[in-house]
């Protein structure tokens, strides 16, 4: 899918420039970001292409014609103008706004929405607790994410907001499984609000309440896993998985790859040996063959985790 031209008209041209280039970092977005300081510079901004997409500031006048569609940046937040985006907030929030301004729509092109059928997940889980097991994901999908699109979910009903992540008390994985359980068609479009980026890696900020996370059903997760898959840019899915999941099983079934952190005390090889006896007898043995042990002492000496060739399997519910 080729980019799409978005336009910032804006007399403010630094406030433009730092908006221009936030905005072309955002890989959900399928823009060319170019700015200019005047309505009479639009289309010369826009060059050989057609402007899609305006962004305006409320000091300037222009016809209407300029571009696909024109929303206006407000210098006050109660502008009074229902298609405004109030101007003097953070880039994300200027995001967000976009997206649902231009979800309104529902005109997936302007979106970094693409159809496949491909892309992998990565699931990181251990029957033994405080080994690292969301620094070792972390890593991960920082490393990944430096060659390819990749999204981090966290699915652990304690995830240390706070510590990991900047708390997000609003806009988090509790509204995105919201719209999983509706099997919502604005998936793409709701999930582009809500990522954040942390060191060059796209994710959702966990859910604050942990019932949000125990709630949701075995085929609403593998509905939501399949649906950023097969709607969304990312290539890959990074999954931090925890205990409470209903289905936890079903869902490591869909992982290409299962890294899980290992310790050699008793009381962890122990619970390690349970875990492979519980999934023999839930007949999910098949599921061993894609486990990447990878050991505490490795994981705190800061090192990745290792790597192994992806497993084709079935994503059907």
């Amino acid at each position: 899918m080729s980019s799409r031209n978005l336009v910032i008209c804006d007399p403010e041209t630094e406030y433009a420039a730092r908006l221009a280039a936030f905005l072309n970092g955002k890989r959900e977005l399928a823009f060319q970001v170019k700015t200019c300081g005047s309505p009479g510079q639009i289309r010369e901004a826009g060059g050989q292409d057609a402007v899609d997409v305006l962004l305006v500031s409320d000091a300037c006048t222009v016809s209407g014609d300029e571009a696909d569609k024109i929303f206006v940046l407000a210098s006050e937040r109660d502008s009074g103008q229902e298609d405004a985006i109030f101007k003097y907030q953070s880039g994300e929030a200027v995001c967000m706004r976009l997206v649902q301004l231009l979800a309104k729509g529902e005109d997936a092109a302007f979106l970094g929405i693409r159809k496949k059928g491909t892309g992998r997940i990565l699931g990181f889980y251990s029957p033994v607790h405080r080994l690292g097991q969301t620094g070792m994901a972390l890593r991960k999908g920082r490393e990944l994410a430096a060659e390819e699109n990749v999204l981090y979910l966290n699915l652990e009903a304690f995830a240390g907001a706070g510590l990991y992540f900047p708390e997000e008390r609003n806009r988090n994985m509790s509204v995105l499984l919201y719209y999983v359980r509706q099997e919502s068609k604005k998936m793409a479009s709701v999930l582009a609000g809500l990522v954040r980026r942390m060191d060059g890696m796209d994710y959702v900020p966990p859910a604050v309440i942990p019932e949000d996370i125990r709630d949701v059903k075995p085929g609403e997760w593998l509905w939501l896993f399949d649906e950023v898959l097969r709607t969304s840019i990312y290539d890959t899915l990074v999954l931090d998985i925890g205990d409470c999941v209903q289905g936890l099983y079903s869902i490591l079934g869909v992982c290409d790859e299962i890294y899980m952190p290992v310790a050699d005390d008793p009381a962890a090889a122990s619970k390690i040996r349970q875990f492979e006896d519980s999934l023999g007898q839930a007949g999910y043995m098949h599921v061993l063959e894609r486990v990447i042990r990878c050991d505490r002492r490795r994981a705190a000496s800061g090192k990745s985790p290792g790597k192994a060739g992806p497993v084709k399997r079935d994503r059907g519910r």
